[in-house]
């Protein structure tokens, strides 16, 4: 369940193509690496849903988890019933800032996060925050189901911009799962549509892991460079390495990378995933020809090595003001079938 302001963002697509200093060049040329304008990675190990019933004025809190690190890092969504609204939660400033800077409603609160460390049937979550307005949230999510690769698949959608959102695996929600909002709470119904009594017993709601999502986002964007290091306007940061023809990206808040193979001053493949990432947790895009400045290019994007989950066209150029403008243009699949994305970025050093 992905709406509008749903998807957060996971790092940033790096690799600026920037023209050649001298008069005398005509080719484009990488310098540093920076984030391009609108595209976002983002990792999260495990995210959960729950349909809401009539008790709540939502329709689906949906939360996403990563556990990783020292702390969790959460960011949680509440959906309005119409689904045109959609606020979210974090208990991270710079998740905060990611969200805000998309466009997102989102506050920063304590978060109290109980993980049971593996999605196993009958495992239990919880996580309790107040709302903006002190409200107090606490949601109870059960497992229901083994959580297998039976679950796998991709999720493309278009909430006012193209979307990509792939689960590694999936499983489904148990008795038990419920939200509570103040003083009313809405405990999730049984599934009969699907349930097979008494061997198989789901509730409405879902649970995702090696959950990867690749956003394309409209509008301005300010990037800042100084050294190796590239901060974006939500402030977030990536440490850039070299290694022949061959960029990477590191942003250790959210432990994701992001790396770009290079072909005469053009790019020809774009990989992005978690740190020390394992089978298929990795979301590439090819780029054919390569990807040069005032020029077009072809894009299939694949997860792993053979699983392609889109294509479409990309052109990027620049203005006389060194601002980057690109625009990605989807062809497949289906659902996103002439979704365009459209950003335009400003270079500091």
């Amino acid at each position: 369940m992905f709406t509008k302001r749903t998807v957060i963002r996971i790092g940033a697509l790096a690799g600026a193509i920037c023209a050649a200093a001298g008069a005398q060049q005509t080719a484009p040329t990488v310098s540093l690496p920076l984030p391009l304008a609108g595209i976002h990675y983002r990792y999260w190990p495990e995210q959960m849903m729950q349909t809401v019933g009539p008790e709540l004025p939502y329709s689906t809190i949906v939360a996403n988890i990563d556990d990783r690190g020292k702390e969790p890092i959460c960011d949680v969504q509440l959906v309005s019933k119409d689904g045109k609204t959609v606020v979210h939660y974090t208990n991270l400033a710079q998740e905060l800032a990611a969200d805000r800077n998309a466009g997102f409603k989102a506050y920063k609160v304590p978060m109290q996060i109980d993980s049971p460390g593996a999605p196993t049937k009958g495992a239990q979550y919880l996580i309790r925050f107040n709302t903006e307005k002190n409200v107090p949230v606490v949601w109870q999510f059960v497992v229901g189901t083994e959580v297998t690769e039976r679950g796998r698949g991709v999720s493309p959608a278009n909430p006012g911009y193209p979307a990509l959102v792939y689960r590694n695996e999936g499983g489904l929600a148990g008795g038990g799962t419920a939200l509570k909002v103040g003083d009313k709470t809405s405990v999730a119904e049984l599934w009969q549509e699907i349930a097979q009594q008494p061997y198989f017993v789901p509730y409405h709601g879902t649970i995702s892991t090696g959950v990867q999502v690749l956003n394309f986002l409209d509008g301005p964007a300010q990037l800042n460079t100084v050294g190796d290091s590239v901060t974006d306007d939500a402030g977030e940061a990536f440490q850039t390495t070299r290694n022949g023809d061959t960029v990477t990206l590191v942003d250790a808040v959210f432990a994701t990378s992001a790396s770009y193979d290079l072909s005469g001053g053009a790019v020809t493949h774009m990989s992005f995933g978690p740190l020390h990432a394992k089978g298929d947790e990795s979301m590439n895009v090819q780029l054919s020809p390569a990807l040069a400045l005032d020029g077009q290019s072809s894009f299939e994007i694949l997860v792993g090595k053979k699983n392609k989950i889109a294509s479409g066209s990309v052109h990027i150029s620049a203005n006389k003001e060194g601002k980057l403008a690109e625009r990605w243009t989807f062809t497949s699949p289906d659902a996103l079938h002439g979704a365009h994305a459209e950003a335009l970025v400003m270079v500091k050093r």
